[in-house]
């Protein structure tokens, strides 16, 4: 085994450059998938070379966002495009910051709401229907890819994930993670299993859990139309034991953890999945980075109204952080999803206060 260590700021991948900024343009759509009765709401964006500023607005939410362009038209060149899943709780917009970064970078990307697990639409029974999320996926992505414009705007060889908690599951579900359902309801039973089925946005989870009907509920979502997957501070690790439940992962995968994450700790999930995918890249964010600083940065207001979500310790900088990943999930889709470029070396990166540390093994 032969290990590389480099020390530096911020260290990209040798073969990555960075494009040029396309204008973001975005539009909301809707499908209905009424075999689930279930309602699709999806955020798109997209490059534009639109620049009237007429149509450029800041989101209605309380978010620190660069503006888009609502309803621009579409640049007439084919991208590739990323799916992303929001967190337990949380609505289509919680990656924006993402979503923007990659489109500047000539990325199409999709975002919808998981039905029953918004912030604004809350049903208990849906926080623990796993399955549920990674069939959304699948279902948005059959229909965006048959309806135009977008359809013909789109490199169909080239579609990437990125799931943020549950979505972080939801990604690797979709990857060909296989969940153990009974192995999930007996945890939820320990106290670690109370720790993290007790969740800020419904309390505690578990008699819902121990309702989940393990027998009716399908092994695998593995799609294969998604070439490369990644997770952000992935949740559920307690229903995963052994590599068994990994075997069909094939397609690369970043996994990229918090280490002071006290929603879904970090040693039973992202380091317990990169423990079990063998070939998976992962990612430490050390220091008191917590859960919630995947999400988009809020404005003071929403700071001071929701601090759970939004008021990181003193010591981080939400927008930093952001900076730092956006430039590893864009470095990583370029290295795995473009067919002229070299492959990633997979590694283990770790950030410290004063240095980044690579260890390619």
């Amino acid at each position: 085994m032969i290990f590389k260590i480099l020390f530096t700021s911020i260290v990209l991948s040798p073969f990555y450059t960075f494009g040029q900024d396309y204008n973001v343009g975005e539009q909301t759509i809707i499908y209905t998938d009424s075999l689930r009765n279930r309602m699709i709401k999806t955020e798109i964006w997209y490059p534009t070379n639109e620049t009237d500023s007429t149509f450029e607005r800041k989101t209605d939410l309380p978010f620190v966002l660069s503006p888009t362009i609502r309803n621009a038209k579409i640049t007439n060149q084919v991208f590739p495009l990323v799916v992303l899943s929001h967190g337990t709780g949380g609505n289509r917009f919680g990656l924006a910051w993402l979503a923007i970064a990659l489109v500047k970078q000539g990325y199409i990307v999709i975002s919808p709401d998981h039905w029953g697990n918004t912030f604004d639409n809350k049903i208990p029974e849906y926080f623990v229907r796993y399955w549920e999320r990674p069939m959304d996926i699948s279902f948005l992505l059959t229909h965006f890819l048959n309806d135009k414009p977008f359809s013909q705007q789109i490199d169909t060889s080239r579609i990437g994930m990125v799931g943020f908690s549950f979505g972080g599951y939801t990604s690797l579900a979709l990857a060909g993670a296989d969940l153990n359902c009974d192995l999930l309801k007996t945890i939820s039973k320990t106290e670690q299993g109370k720790k993290e089925f007790s969740i800020p946005e419904l309390g505690d989870l578990r008699k819902l859990v121990d309702k989940i009907p393990c027998e009716n509920i399908h092994n695998t979502f593995k799609d294969n139309r998604i070439k490369a997957f990644v997770a952000l501070a992935p949740a559920l690790g307690l229903g995963f034991d052994n590599m068994g439940q990994t075997k069909y992962l094939t397609a690369p995968i970043l996994i990229i953890g918090a280490e002071n994450n006290r929603i879904a700790p970090i040693k039973s999930n992202a380091e317990n999945y990169n423990k079990l995918i063998p070939h998976s890249l992962f990612i430490k964010l050390e220091g008191k980075i917590g859960h919630y600083v995947f999400i988009n940065e809020g404005d003071e207001s929403l700071k001071k109204e929701a601090r759970t979500y939004y008021k990181d310790d003193k010591a981080i900088n939400r927008k930093t952080i952001h900076r730092n990943v956006e430039k590893e999930i864009i470095t990583f889709f370029q290295n795995t999803m473009n067919k002229y470029a070299y492959r990633i070396t997979y590694k283990t990166i770790s950030y410290t206060k004063k240095r980044r540390i690579i260890c390619y093994i």
